[in-house]
């Protein structure tokens, strides 16, 4: 067949690819046999009969499609993500005719949009479409956003064939990665453990994804290639029973913030598999995104800026949670004023107090979790305790005390008191206050040259 001149009919960059058909029914050599003047444009260095990742970085994916289209004589279509050039294209790869026994060809054509446009994600199956708009409809609900979340990665198990779907959030500043939502069959069945991902496996993930926007591993030869690059997840995959994996990048626009991982899926419908969790990715990093963004913002409301405790409002709302909550869950509260800062402030400076103040909250939390400290007003803060034992509170307030005690540079008016939960919410915390200001007199009487303005005994 006289491809060189097929491909000059196309007005859209367009190719001829020719696969390398192998005795074990694979495939070996992918080469781009001619290409019309369109696709000579676009891809500088490009020359006749080369070796496709001379030209472009090596992908499995696109290579899996090849085989598929030349040797199989299936058509392809895929609509994907290029990371690197910042652009979506939307690649068709066409059967051809070939005379010669030992060699599939295939003919290949893409089109590139600057952003991901609605009507090409759209050409898809009936069946993934459907999965796709349950959901949507999934995510769109009032329940919580995990459960949400579940409820599509429970679908997207099913329709996959997967043993495991799950959504990991990766965060690189604090090298943490969380589980953020997982959907399994019996653990003993497959894997060895909990199953959980650290974050050294999870952090090489972005790497092996390269110029991709997914890495499929579906047999033993493409896991020997991942134990080339990453023996560390490789070996991860194999102690945990896996043969299979597909994963996907959930992004805020170019970062990074969290993936989608299926294992063990049904390999024989890689092609459809591919395409499901190529969409499911973008519905669900857009509502994760989403989420997390008002999370952030939430946390941050509640956030003193200095000290980075929480703040009045949060405490505000915390106490309303404690007014409202009529089962008698017990709670201590812990009512404190930092002794001398206005002495500081007028001595040495806001600057000064400001760095007595960030003192005070790392006091805080070296006994009480950040959680529980909430810093009320310029030199207040206040702790309270949820589900605590008095045992417990106690033990802690003392190990407090103790600790300021052996602190020269900082010193609290302390009062406390713990509630079995019984009591109106409001009266304990004033007891806690007139605790405080008991201790606070006998404070400033013993060391009147740090006496505020304006305070009397």
């Amino acid at each position: 067949m006289d491809y060189r001149s097929l491909v000059q009919y196309f007005a859209v960059p367009c190719c001829v690819l020719s696969v390398e058909k192998t005795a074990d029914n694979g495939f070996g050599e992918i080469r781009i046999v001619c290409a019309n003047k369109r696709y000579r444009q676009v891809m500088d260095g490009y020359h006749d009969n080369m070796i496709y990742h001379e030209l472009v970085p090596k992908d499995l994916n696109f290579e899996d499609f090849c085989y598929r289209s030349a040797v199989l004589g299936q058509r392809m279509h895929a609509y994907v993500e290029v990371m690197r050039l910042q652009c979506w294209m939307e690649e068709t790869i066409l059967p051809l005719e070939s005379d010669e026994p030992g060699m599939g060809y295939c003919l290949f054509t893409f089109e590139v949009t600057p952003k991901a446009e609605p009507e090409r994600m759209a050409k898809v199956s009936v069946e993934t479409a459907e999965a796709v708009i349950r959901a949507c409809i999934t995510l769109m609900g009032t329940e919580d956003i995990q459960e949400r979340v579940g409820t599509v990665l429970s679908d997207l198990r099913e329709q996959t064939g997967s043993f495991d779907c799950r959504v990991m959030l990766i965060d690189q500043e604090n090298q943490t990665a969380t589980n953020f939502c997982e959907r399994h069959g019996a653990l003993s069945d497959h894997r060895d453990g909990d199953g959980i991902i650290p974050y050294e496996i999870v952090a090489t993930w972005e790497d092996m994804l390269g110029e991709t926007n997914s890495v499929i591993i579906k047999n033993e030869k493409e896991m020997a290639l991942l134990e080339q690059k990453n023996p560390a997840w490789a070996e991860s995959l194999r102690r945990h029973h896996v043969t299979s994996v597909v994963l996907l990048p959930l992004r805020q626009g170019n970062k990074v913030f969290g993936f989608l991982h299926a294992s063990n899926f049904n390999v024989d419908k890689v092609v459809q598999v591919k395409e499901l969790v190529e969409l499911m990715s973008f519905f669900l990093s857009s509502e994760i995104a989403n989420y997390l963004l008002v999370n952030r913002l939430e946390k941050l409301s509640q956030a003193d800026g200095l000290t980075e405790l929480r703040n009045r409002r949060a405490m505000s709302q915390r106490i309303a949670q404690l007014t409202e909550d009529r089962a008698e869950h017990p709670f201590g509260i812990v009512n404190l004023d930092l002794n001398g800062l206005k002495v500081v402030n007028d001595r040495e400076g806001h600057s000064a107090g400001d760095q007595k103040l960030v003192q005070a909250a790392e006091v805080l939390r070296e006994v009480f979790s950040e959680e529980e400290i909430y810093r009320t007003g310029g030199d207040e803060f206040l702790i309270i305790t949820s589900d605590a034992r008095r045992e417990d509170f106690e033990r802690r307030v003392e190990q407090l005390r103790q600790n300021v005690a052996h602190n020269d540079e900082v010193s609290f008016a302390m009062g406390t008191y713990w509630s079995d939960g019984s009591e109106d919410v409001t009266a304990s915390f004033r007891h806690a206050d007139e605790s405080m200001y008991t201790n606070k007199k006998a404070f400033y009487a013993s060391h009147p040259e740090k006496r505020r303005d304006g305070y009397h005994d």
